[in-house]
């Protein structure tokens, strides 16, 4: 064997070693690019638009919002799914009186041991007619709701620390403030008086966060989204419009201290829902318009963990996917599959999913 053909060889040999080594990185290395997700759940049209999400801390069992605006021929719905993965109708979304539709999307559990569902009006009102629902649970059983909050634009995200429930408000319509959007936070002493009515135009003195949506490719203007804490405490959105990762910080009377940019970059143009690893303080991002998820480090890296082009995710692809939740050593991901302009995802179809990404 003469000198060039045993070079040639051995190029051969690194490049097919180099191949099979990042397919195997691609394939599986937990937190790098490219860990594939599979197929966690194919849901029926009962649940055609699967969106937010909680984990029940008294059963292990996720709480899944299903607000159905892609076949409204489905009322809104929670949806529980047991440790096994077992899905079974929860709770029917109670229906506004004028909208007649009942539409939850983000949902958390309070201290009180009741759930709270954002229930967002604004697709059939624009005129705050959106709300914070309170599901009470007596006997590990849902019976009842009540209207906790009235009066926002565009309810979403919901998330509670301590004796407070943070609600995100996509929308605010301000003529005068284009892309404006912001986060409320309404104390638990305060709902179990009665119901909460904000003032309307975002002149509510319980708004502690405000956001405006930069200009973008896809015009879009809807801005505060998901919410999540760190360890810290510290409390951080994302704007569905422009992709901006914000962090919010308070002081020891629990005052805003400071609201910040902690990522701005084009590999990230928009932000839905989010979730923290409490072990790490890495935030998980569902990117609605590049159908992946990105995770970022305290310090504002940011890497991609998976993405995906257009699908209709029967195979457990990203299919326009909104919301994040980590469970054991899952990453379990809601499919929106609800098209908006520049969203790679081109249409809505037959397939109601969730994806599971295995962090090792």
């Amino acid at each position: 064997m003469n000198k060039k053909m045993f070079s040639s060889i051995i190029t051969c040999i690194v490049v097919v070693l180099a191949g099979f080594m990042s397919g195997c990185k691609e394939d599986n290395a937990p937190g790098g690019s490219g860990a594939k997700p599979s197929l966690f759940l194919s849901l029926p049209d009962i649940c055609n638009t699967p969106d937010g999400m909680t984990l029940d801390p008294s059963t292990g069992n996720i709480i899944l919002a299903c607000p159905n605006f892609n076949d409204t021929n489905f009322p809104g719905i929670l949806v529980k799914i047991d440790p096994s993965n077992n899905w079974s109708q929860y709770f029917a979304m109670p229906v506004h009186p004028k909208t007649k539709r009942g539409c939850p999307m983000g949902l958390d559990f309070g201290p009180d041991g009741n759930l709270y569902v954002a229930d967002n009006q604004y697709f059939y009102d624009k005129d705050h007619k959106s709300r914070l629902i309170r599901v009470v649970i007596e006997n590990g059983k849902p019976v009842r709701a009540e209207v906790a909050v009235d009066g926002f634009k565009l309810s979403n995200a919901v998330i509670w620390k301590g004796d407070s429930v943070y609600v995100s408000d996509t929308y605010f319509d301000l003529p005068d403030e284009p892309g404006a959007s912001g986060i409320y936070r309404i104390k638990l002493s305060e709902m179990q008086k009665g119901t909460v009515q904000l003032k309307p135009n975002a002149t509510d003195p319980r708004l502690i966060a405000r956001f405006t949506t930069a200009a973008n490719s896809r015009n879009e203007t809807a801005g505060a989204d998901g919410m999540t804490f760190d360890s810290k405490g510290n409390l951080y959105t994302g704007n569905f419009g422009d992709g901006v990762l914000s962090k919010i910080t308070f002081d020891e009377n629990g005052d805003v201290a400071s609201n910040k940019i902690l990522l701005k970059d084009p590999r990230m143009p928009c932000v839905d829902g989010i979730f923290c690893d409490l072990k790490t303080d890495e935030i998980y991002v569902a990117d609605s318009e590049k159908n992946a998820i990105h995770i970022v480090t305290p310090e504002g890296g940011l890497r991609t963990l998976w993405m995906n082009d257009d699908s209709d995710g029967s195979d457990g692809l990203l299919d326009q996917p909104c919301e994040p939740l980590i469970r054991g050593d899952e990453l379990i991901i809601a499919n929106f599959d609800m098209p908006f302009p520049g969203l790679k995802n081109s249409a809505f179809d037959k397939h109601h999913t969730l994806s599971v990404i295995k962090l090792k």
